[in-house]
C-alpha cells in the first residue's frame, strides 16, 4: 500500500507540470494587434539620454540581427528610472529591462566579467 500512495504521489505531480510547461513560446498575434503605448511624460524625460522605446527598439533589432519592423511589443511597464519590457523578436517572446538608460535582457547580469 505504502508503494502505492508513493507512486502515486511521485506521479501526480509530474504529470501536472509536464502538461504546464508546453505552453509554446511563440508569438501568435492577431493582425490587428496594437503596441501598447507608452507615457508620454516619461518618453520625454528618457529622450534626453537615449532611452526612449524606440531606441530600445534599435537595440534589440541589432542584438537579435533583425529588422526594426520585426520587434513588437507586448506589455511596457516603466518609470523614469527603470522599466520592464515584454517583445516579440521574429516569433519568440524575450523580456528586457532597463536601468536608467541602459538595456539588458532579463537573464543578463550588467556586474559579470568575462574572462
Amino acid at each position: 500500500m505504502k508503494k502505492l500512495l508513493f507512486t502515486i504521489g511521485l506521479i501526480l505531480p509530474t504529470l501536472f507540470f509536464a502538461q504546464q510547461t508546453q505552453k509554446d513560446s511563440k508569438c501568435d498575434l492577431p493582425t490587428n494587434y496594437q503596441e501598447p503605448k507608452p507615457d508620454k511624460k516619461v518618453q520625454s524625460f528618457l529622450k534626453k539620454v537615449d532611452a526612449t522605446i524606440e531606441d530600445l527598439r534599435k537595440h534589440i533589432a541589432v542584438e537579435n540581427d533583425c529588422n526594426e519592423k520585426d520587434v513588437i511589443f507586448l506589455r511596457i511597464s516603466e518609470q523614469k528610472g527603470n522599466g520592464m519590457y515584454s517583445v516579440c523578436v521574429k516569433g519568440k517572446e524575450m523580456k528586457y529591462k532597463r536601468m536608467g538608460s541602459v538595456f539588458m535582457g532579463v537573464g543578463e547580469n550588467p556586474f559579470d566579467v568575462k574572462q
